[in-house]
């Protein structure tokens, strides 16, 4: 997992501060099976940290190794795991000094303690995880402190927030137990209370303590370097990053094992517990009978029905109603795999050339003969019916829509996107089918945030998390629709 972890604090002094940092280094060299003191470049363990600016305001409050660093090894992964006050690369130190900033002071909580997520691309993805320590010297009689995740990958960050987040509390909930019994200690000697009552709060002119004198622990800061480690070192055997299946080459052998079975594009799986997909229900290669690819009959698609009814189509389409075409074996199997491109293979339950019509609770995309009896058009089945070119007449159209439901008055943001790219003619039909990969990719892991908070007891509203996604309430029915093909227990 690559990711920085740091704790925070905010001094009474100096403001927030980084007084805590674990980063991970590996060494890919797998042909050298020679065990290393350190994975990671050489010059970083000869940073100092005195060159730091920010070192010479240190206080008691915010200082925690000072020039000391803690080292762990993995040699099986030959991967280490360095802990330092600030981070030793001067990129990584400027991101986690303005997270810093921003988890205990822009990114204020109802209650102030909690977790948000902030970040961009040019300032990094970050997760904070806000708490206090009793303190019987500090103001308030609590010290503000946070943990933030820094990552380059929103996505993983965010499909990894479960698990670091459960993680992450129980170090929180360990070091409030150390403050608190400090603290009842302290008050059951000298309520500070009264002693500020009775001087008028002198008290606030005394140095913060550091983070070992609260939690009266010794070696905390040796506790936090292991409990970093196990999360970073943990989230890395369980969590891996899939390459989306349509954009690899055939020829390349990326011994890709069980991942192989994951649902198409950028996944996170957990290993113990990856998505078994029924392939059976996957409708047959598209090369065996055309050239074409999905983009070339979607565009095709569009412009035999259409722009108002093709906005029905696709609208259908992404939030899971079924789909239903009725025409020709070639046609309807063409039009079935264009329009199958569009979700997840998780989400397809496909078939194709059925003898007679199957409702919806058993395949979301189904294609029969002209002979078969369907339903009447209605919201819960989108037809699109394939007109043989014998019945034809002049004006009517060889493909037609037919569906009751109603477009809603904000469209998805997926739907906005895809509409803009395939309305682009300067784009080729290759370029666009990568670049709807990509869209799939990013909605397939914004519907496994959703559906992993949902499946560990986040029943509630989801607002918040659902516009740190970069969703609204126009996705709801998506994101509902695409989580269907998931675990039904992602904790």
């Amino acid at each position: 997992m690559n990711a920085v972890i740091a704790l925070c604090t905010f001094c009474e002094l100096h403001g927030p501060k980084v007084i805590f940092t674990t980063q991970t280094f590996r060494n890919f060299d797998n042909q050298n099976n020679e065990k290393l003191k350190f994975y990671g470049p050489k010059e970083v363990l000869r940073q100092d940290q005195s060159m730091n600016s920010d070192t010479q305001w240190d206080c008691q409050g915010c200082y925690s190794l000072g020039n000391h660093k803690y080292l762990s090894n993995e040699h099986e992964t030959r991967t280490s795991f360095l802990s330092a006050q600030q981070s030793l690369m001067q990129e990584i130190c400027a991101l986690l000094k303005y997270a810093c900033i921003r988890s205990l002071s822009c990114e204020v909580h109802p209650g102030k303690e909690g977790v948000c997520y902030f970040g961009d691309e040019s300032r990094g993805h970050v997760l904070s995880h806000t708490f206090s320590l009793k303190d019987a010297q500090a103001r308030g009689l609590r010290k503000w402190c946070s943990f933030i995740v820094l990552m380059k990958d929103k996505q993983y960050l965010l499909n990894m927030w479960p698990f670091l987040v459960d993680n992450l509390k129980e170090i929180i909930r360990e070091l409030q137990e150390f403050a608190i019994k400090k603290y009842n200690a302290e008050e059951a000697e000298c309520p500070q209370r009264v002693v500020r009552l009775a001087n008028g709060d002198k008290s606030s002119n005394k140095l913060s303590r550091g983070f070992s004198e609260i939690t009266n622990e010794k070696n905390v800061f040796v506790r936090v370097h292991m409990w970093f480690v196990w999360i970073l070192s943990a989230g890395a055997r369980h969590f891996v990053e899939v390459l989306p299946l349509s954009l690899i080459d055939k020829e390349i052998d990326f011994n890709l094992g069980v991942s192989l079975e994951s649902d198409k594009g950028f996944t996170l799986l957990n290993a113990k517990s990856p998505v078994n997909l029924n392939v059976e229900n996957q409708i047959p290669d598209f090369k065996d009978f055309t050239d074409l690819n999905p983009v070339s009959v979607l565009r095709k698609l569009k412009n035999k029905v259409g722009f108002d009814q093709f906005r029905q189509l696709l609208y259908a389409t992404l939030i899971g109603t079924q789909i239903l075409i009725r025409g020709s074996p070639a046609e309807t199997l063409e039009s079935l795999y264009g329009l199958c491109s569009l979700v997840p293979r998780a989400c397809q339950i496909v078939r194709v050339g059925a003898k007679e019509y199957i409702d919806s609770k058993s395949c979301n995309f189904i294609s029969v003969d002209t002979s078969v009896a369907v339903p009447f058009p209605c919201a819960a089945v989108c037809r699109l019916d394939i007109l043989p070119e014998e019945h034809l007449t002049e004006g009517n159209k060889s493909h037609v829509v037919r569906w009751m439901g109603q477009l809603p008055a904000k469209l998805p943001t997926l739907q906005i996107k895809l509409e803009k790219a395939l309305g682009n003619d300067k784009l080729t039909d290759t370029v666009l089918h990568v670049h709807f990969s990509t869209l799939q990719e990013e909605w397939s892991n914004i519907s496994k945030v959703v559906h992993a908070m949902r499946g560990r007891g986040h029943r509630g509203d989801l607002t918040s998390l659902l516009i740190s996604l970069g969703a609204g309430p126009q996705d709801r029915k998506l994101i509902e629709a695409w989580s269907m093909g998931l675990p039904s227990n992602p904790a």
